[in-house]
């Protein structure tokens, strides 16, 4: 009678944690000194490692923009803070912009002294990707940085990839590597915006794999990823820290029945939004109560401002051009090769599990058309999201399949010869 008060208190008691360890963790951040940041910011602007806000990186297409814009305004950020106006710089994470709104012209504006610039306060997010960067910025630069988040997330890849490869088959590693391939993943290995929410993503499979063997730790997993996103993450494709993880569970673990499966998906789902959503409000009441901006108000607006549609855009629009983004021939090729596998060593065990990832793959579909105005506007970046899709889809397709029915197969053909 007293599991689900109990259960509710503990999430609520790990919530609580986490948001005194995010107030903990900024003001550590903000009491680091100011000089060897500044110091290493100027290094980035001198050699133009920020030149302009928006640059192709090899190709000129938009999936391969680099979102130097806010970057920059990430390094602004985190050269604004400091000790003196400890609030402030914790709550409302300021920073000073020049007359034209470009982050890059306005970092290189504040590092040359420009007197003009403005403030201008961010109060609805978290911020916690500008407190990273000033613990590393009194290390090093910006584009050194940008190696070690390369080096780190190109490790984790691999170690999923090899974990994988261990446990399920070579097959396995190489759908998992597919979709992260298919969304470009090198622009968000190079980029201080793009790289949170993949690491995330990436530790999470991680966990999984080592540590989750029941669906109540997946629930619990979930809750935590759900609100390190929101902490770390500038709403860009929030959504590879929610389905990369499940799809890495249903994967590995093959759920009894449709229902049960059904039921450990959605309870895992509602708490990570609950996580999610969660931090971000909370984030809305303190600085509303700590600070003399109204950010709860803010934020409302903003939500109903990304959800909203333009005169000249729809709710499908906002999809398709999502959906456009993908090199769909490449994607055919997988997709054409598991159905064939499919027809010819079906596995009948895996259709529950191929239910789910069906499930899995159509979220970010219907995230798109909520989120209509920001994923019309920012498809170039929010795209990404349909890496779960694609992931769900491979891993749905290769679960159907009887892989060591195929296996043993190619043994026997190989022992005639």
């Amino acid at each position: 009678m007293h599991k689900p008060k109990s259960s509710a208190l503990k999430y609520l008691a790990v919530f609580v944690v986490l948001i005194l360890g995010y107030l903990a963790f900024g003001t550590v951040a903000n009491l680091l000194p100011n000089k060897p940041i500044h110091q290493h910011v100027k290094d980035t602007v001198e050699r133009k490692d920020l030149a302009a806000d928006f640059w192709f990186s090899f190709i000129m297409q938009p999936a391969y923009y680099m979102d130097n814009y806010t970057d920059a305004l990430i390094l602004n950020q985190a050269c604004q803070g400091g000790k003196d106006h400890m609030l402030e710089s914790l709550l409302l994470v300021p920073r000073l912009e020049d007359s034209t709104h470009m982050q890059c012209s306005s970092l290189s504006a504040f590092v040359a002294g420009d007197p003009h610039l403005q403030q201008v306060h961010y109060g609805r997010y978290w911020h916690g990707s500008t407190f990273l960067m000033r613990f590393l910025l009194c290390l090093d630069n910006y584009i050194h940085i940008r190696y070690i988040f390369y080096i780190i997330s190109s490790l984790m890849m691999l170690w999923v990839a090899a974990l994988l490869a261990r446990h399920r088959g070579i097959w396995a590693a190489v759908l998992y590597c597919c979709p992260w391939v298919l969304i470009n993943v090198v622009i968000m290995q190079h980029s201080i915006q793009f790289v949170p929410v993949l690491i995330i993503a990436l530790a999470a499979s991680l966990w999984i794999i080592y540590r989750v063997r029941h669906w109540k730790q997946l629930c619990m997993s979930l809750f935590v990823v759900g609100s390190l996103t929101c902490y770390f993450d500038l709403l860009t494709c929030p959504l590879l820290t929610w389905g990369i993880p499940i799809c890495t569970y249903l994967l590995m673990h093959h759920q009894p029945s449709f229902l049960r499966g059904l039921q450990t998906w959605f309870h895992a789902s509602f708490l990570w939004v609950i996580g999610y959503g969660g931090t971000w409000i909370s984030k809305w009441l303190i600085a509303s109560l700590l600070t003399d901006e109204n950010v709860i108000a803010d934020g409302l607006a903003q939500v109903s401002s990304r959800a909203a549609t333009g005169h000249d855009f729809s709710r499908w629009d906002a999809l398709a051009q999502n959906l456009d983004m993908l090199h769909w021939p490449y994607i055919f090729i997988p997709l054409i090769l598991l159905c064939i596998a499919v027809a010819f060593k079906f596995r009948r065990k895996g259709l529950c599990n191929a239910a789910l990832c069906l499930i899995t793959a159509l979220v970010p579909c219907l995230w798109f058309i909520a989120t209509a105005e920001h994923a019309y506007l920012h498809y170039w970046f929010t795209y990404r999201n349909l890496a779960v899709s694609l992931m769900a889809l491979f891993f749905g397709l290769a679960m159907m399949v009887d892989w060591r029915l195929l296996h043993n197969n190619k043994k026997q053909k190989n022992t005639v010869r």
